[in-house]
């Protein structure tokens, strides 16, 4: 009886993996037929023969210098993440290592809002540009109606600094009359409107006031109150003028408005002078 040779398929197995040795630095494609790298993976498999740069924007590759690329096919440094799609961020976590757990040179994020970088001994805060701080002064020269008893909020202003960078106005839209916070922190805010000359009855007031939409555990309003009883003998008519001061602390997002309440009986306008009606907000 012919005795099997148990052997063969070791042997054939060998000869393969001898014969699969000149393949094993060739480059390695991964849902793609045409690797460009000696790793190439096109993530979301849409290549195809002739990708494009938004197609290539999904791609990560080696190179055979041990460069890695995400979404470029030429990486030229450790880890290179300039992509056409203009997406290449880097996102930086917490961290609880001690600065010499993670060595010099780790970059962590602090949860106070900035970044740190350990140099092998400690964590060291990465030197920050201070945003410009928010600072407006505007004017109103037009008239408007402020009427009898009735809380109106003051618009149509006219902005002669806005140092915000919102879009399109800045972080006062003169038309509305609203300043809205770029970010967290104390803003002072100063407020002047006078209306038109007119009679003053006796026991009249004007009322000028600065609201914000803030959390309840901050004043959300300040309120200035000028009377004039009016002792005098006969009518009295003359300008009346108010004006309010205030400190807020507002998150971003948090709104200040501006408006005038008063007694007087009738429709009063405000007085068409810029010198007389102002505001200014300056980030403390």
């Amino acid at each position: 009886m012919m005795k099997k040779n148990r052997s063969l398929p070791y042997t054939l197995l060998a000869y393969i993996l001898c014969f699969s040795s000149g393949n094993l630095f060739a480059q390695v494609g991964i849902f793609t037929h045409n690797p460009a790298q000696t790793l190439h993976i096109d993530a979301a498999k849409d290549n195809g023969n002739t990708p494009d740069a938004l197609k290539l924007s999904n791609d990560i590759v080696v190179s055979a210098t041990g460069n890695m690329g995400i979404g470029l096919l030429n990486p030229i440094t450790k880890l290179d993440l300039r992509s056409a799609d203009n997406k290449g961020i880097i996102g930086v976590g917490t961290s609880v290592q001690t600065p010499v757990e993670a060595g010099a040179g780790a970059i962590r994020y602090n949860t106070g809002g900035f970044l740190e970088y350990s140099d092998g001994e400690q964590w060291i805060a990465l030197p920050l540009t201070a945003p410009t701080k928010a600072l407006v002064n505007a004017n109103k020269t037009s008239a408007q109606s402020i009427g009898n008893n009735t809380t109106t909020t003051i618009s149509g202003w006219n902005e002669t600094v806005d140092l915000g960078t919102a879009v399109p106005n800045g972080d006062f839209d003169p038309s509305n009359g609203t300043f809205t916070a770029p970010r967290d922190g104390f803003y002072l805010v100063s407020f002047n409107i006078t209306l038109a000359s007119g009679n003053i009855p006796k026991n009249t007031f004007i009322e000028t006031a600065i609201e914000s939409n803030q959390s309840a555990e901050n004043i959300p309003i300040f309120k200035t109150l000028n009377s004039y009883p009016a002792f005098q003998a006969g009518a009295v008519s003359n300008f009346i003028s108010g004006n309010c001061n205030a400190i807020f602390n507002l998150k971003t997002g948090n709104t200040i408005k501006f408006s005038v309440k008063h007694n007087l009986g009738t429709a009063r306008n405000t007085l068409n002078d810029g010198k007389l009606n102002n505001l200014s907000i300056s980030e403390l």
